[in-house]
C-alpha cells in the first residue's frame, strides 16, 4: 500500500464527497470545491471565531445553530431564472441547499454573535467559562 501524495489527495477528494453527500452540499459542489461552503476556523483565546465564504448568498437565507459543541450553518444559494430564450453555456457556482457542522470545544451559546459583509459570514463564539484558559498563581509555601 503506498501513501504518496496521491493517493492521500484521491482519498480526501472521496472523503469530501461522502460528507458532502452526508450533510445535504449543494449538487456538484464537492467535485468542484470540496466542502461548501468554505470555512476557516481560529482559536482567538476566549473565543473561536468561524468565517464562511457565502458570495451570492442573501443574509436572509442563512440559518445559523449553536449547540453545547457544535456551530451549524444552513442556508440556500439561489441562481436567478434564465430568460426564456438563454441557455447555459457553463455552470460552475454551485447552487441549492447547504448544511455545514463544525464541532468545537464547549461554547456560550448565548453570547454567540454573527456579522455578514462582503459574501463573508463571520461567527464569534465564545468559550464556556470552564474551558477558558485562566491565569494560576503560585503561592509561596
Amino acid at each position: 500500500m503506498t501513501f504518496g501524495y496521491y493517493s492521500f489527495e484521491s482519498l480526501q477528494r472521496e472523503l469530501e464527497r461522502m460528507l458532502a453527500a452526508a450533510f445535504g452540499a449543494p449538487t456538484g459542489v464537492a467535485s468542484i470545491t470540496g466542502v461548501y461552503p468554505a470555512v476557516d476556523v481560529f482559536d482567538a483565546g476566549e473565543q473561536y471565531v468561524v468565517t464562511a465564504e457565502l458570495p451570492g448568498v442573501r443574509k436572509d437565507d442563512v440559518e445559523i445553530e449553536v449547540e453545547d459543541d457544535t456551530l451549524t450553518l444552513r442556508g440556500e444559494r439561489k441562481v436567478p431564472p434564465l430568460d426564456e430564450k438563454a441557455a447555459w453555456h457553463r455552470r460552475e457556482r454551485p447552487s441549492g441547499r447547504f448544511r455545514r457542522v463544525v464541532r468545537l470545544a464547549r461554547l456560550d451559546s448565548e453570547s454567540a454573535a454573527a456579522e455578514f459583509k462582503d459574501g463573508v459570514l463571520t461567527v464569534r463564539l465564545p468559550k464556556a467559562k470552564e474551558i477558558r484558559p485562566r491565569k494560576v498563581e503560585i503561592q509561596v509555601g
